[in-house]
């Protein structure tokens, strides 16, 4: 479709909303491959500005609302950008002020109280000598006018079907690389506003609502964006192009409404109005699930973009091009950039080495739903596709500067088996429990582990430190051998079962394994609470055992192999 010609399509997309995405196959090992090679693709698209020089970890101050005032130019690839921003003092004095401000960026002026002020950008940060001394719990605004005249992955100017497109990536310090921030997950802003000229008859979608578009007298519109939940630099985000729009609704409480605005390509537009339609369906499992959509006042949102990637902006997830298609094999993209706007943005990480709680979340919360309305068949099936035989390091990411590390098999397919595991040892009462109350606890605001593993064991009632020592900070798994023999008795049987680990790290995994015990008068479910390398366990049966099978129904990630006879060794 030529560009001109796309205007009425366009058109009446100013005040429509977007949502998000993710990807399924039928066959289970197909699943985890294809999954695979997404986060393959995803990680290696990143490019950093180095985290340790330029991450923001200042605790002087805080910022408390974006002003985002952006002027784009897809032709001459340009922006001009002025970012007021609203400073709160929270240390004794703050003399400078220091920013993340990536070197592709050039910075004009700074002014604070109609008063220009000395700035130093270099190495990634934009350094700011105020005038006096502010000190604690003091509130002051700074504009910052500056250009963007060569890309990065923050920002990216590209094109489809000869059409212009423009679109931000916000992956883990990449706003910097856009505009000048506090560049960290933890330093979320109460509110903000975008406010977006390109030129008519493109379209420029958001975070939050649209509130009003103005049409200027130089061939341009501005779009008004309006963000009044918390939200943190790296998911706000921008899309333009010519894009067409369609809204699904999406009811709660007696008879309201939040649309669910999709913002797609007008030659995508039939095949996006067929897959998105599964969306609203999610958006209701997840509510009944975490609690209502934490934004909810303002929309769910999907926008196309040119990368072959997705990403979870808040309230508008990004959704690659070639990942739209008539059909539903890319289900579990759409679920899990839904579940991210509970777990990532709703509650974001206090540092990026807790990602496995945004992704591995958002994985789980797939198969969470796979479950619903598909069965628990369908559940197990997909948590063993999963199970990639050996993960490489432990799902907390100790140096969150790896790129690899952030986005892999580790942080969110074992990350996923994190929670499946964490289900089975404390019952799914406790757990979906927590899970509600881990949303409820920490909505709008920023976590670590801990604080998930504080809000199970009040749920639970008993310690899970050694369970996440284990699982997310460990690595590895338990390797079972076992071996059992019967004494037969009048009408029961006694079966004495040992159970061997082979040498890991730790030296034993803690866990409950559940033992089934097969006999003419049928199955015997038992429970092995194993925490030594090696155990002896009795179990009393009616009739003669046939069969012993240890985690039949596959609830902790291990291997597992059955011997002709074992001696239990001296436990360490």
């Amino acid at each position: 479709m030529a560009f001109g010609s796309s205007v009425r399509a366009t058109g009446a997309a100013a005040g429509v909303l977007l949502a998000a995405g993710l990807l399924f196959s039928t066959s289970r090992r197909q699943a985890a491959s294809d999954q695979s090679n997404q986060l393959q693709k995803a990680a290696s698209t990143l490019s950093y500005a180095n985290p340790m020089r330029t991450q923001a970890r200042d605790s002087t101050f805080a910022v408390k609302h974006y002003d985002l005032n952006l002027d784009i130019d897809p032709a001459k690839r340009r922006v001009s950008g002025r970012s007021t921003l609203e400073i709160l003092v929270t240390s004794r004095e703050l003399h400078t002020l220091s920013l993340n401000m990536a070197d592709n960026l050039t910075a004009n002026s700074v002014q604070l109280e109609n008063k220009q002020l000395q700035l130093v950008h270099r190495d990634n940060r934009l350094n700011i000598t105020l005038e006096r001394p502010y000190h604690d719990g003091s509130r002051f605004q700074i504009v910052i006018n500056y250009g963007i005249t060569q890309g990065g992955d923050g920002l990216v100017f590209d094109e489809h079907d000869s059409v212009p497109m423009v679109y931000t990536y916000g992956l883990p310090f990449t706003a910097q690389q856009w505009f000048p921030c506090k560049d960290s997950p933890d330093d979320k802003a109460d509110s903000a506003d975008i406010a977006i000229t390109v030129p008519t008859p493109l379209v420029a979608v958001s975070n939050g609502r649209l509130v009003r578009t103005r049409t200027n007298s130089e061939g341009t519109t501005t779009f008004y964006w309006q963000v009044r939940y918390p939200i943190y630099p790296d998911v706000i985000s921008i899309a333009v192009t010519n894009y067409a729009t369609f809204t699904l609704p999406y009811h709660y409480g007696q008879s309201q409404v939040m649309p669910m605005a999709f913002y797609v390509y007008p030659e995508d537009l039939e095949k996006a109005r067929q897959q998105f339609v599964v969306l609203p369906e999610i958006m209701k499992y997840y509510v009944s699930t975490f609690g209502e959509y934490p934004f909810i006042k303002e929309k769910y949102g999907v926008a196309e973009f040119a990368k072959r990637s997705f990403r979870e902006h808040q309230t508008l997830s990004s959704f690659a091009a070639n990942l739209i298609t008539t059909g539903h094999e890319n289900d579990w993209i759409l679920a899990h950039e839904l579940a991210h706007q509970w777990f990532g943005n709703c509650i974001s990480v206090k540092n990026w080495s807790h990602i496995w709680l945004n992704e591995g979340f958002a994985n789980y919360s797939y198969a969470l739903w796979k479950e619903d309305t598909e069965g628990k068949e369908a559940y197990l099936n997909l948590m063993r596709s999963w199970d990639k035989d050996e993960f490489d390091g432990p799902v907390f990411i100790k140096d969150p500067t790896n790129k690899n590390a952030l986005f892999s098999e580790t942080t969110f397919q074992k990350g996923a088996w994190v929670l499946h595991m964490l289900r089975h040892v404390i019952g799914d009462e406790a757990f979906f429990n927590a899970l509600r109350s881990y949303v409820k606890t920490y909505a709008y605001k920023s976590a670590i582990t801990e604080d998930f593993e504080l809000v199970c064991e009040k749920e639970y009632g008993r310690p899970l430190n050694w369970f996440f020592k284990e699982w997310v900070y460990g690595v590895n798994r338990p390797f079972y051998q076992y071996a059992w023999q019967m004494k037969a008795g009048v009408n029961r049987s006694v079966v004495e079962l040992t159970i061997n680990q082979s040498r890991s790290d730790p030296a034993a995994f803690e866990m409950p394994i559940d033992v089934v015990i097969n006999t003419e008068k049928g199955e015997n479910k038992f429970v092995a609470w194993q925490k030594f390398t090696s155990q002896n366990f009795q179990f009393s049966v009616e009739g003669v055992p046939k069969q012993v099978e240890l985690d039949p129904e596959g609830w902790i990630l291990k291997k597992v192999r059955q011997a002709e006879s074992l001696t239990v060794r001296a436990s360490e």
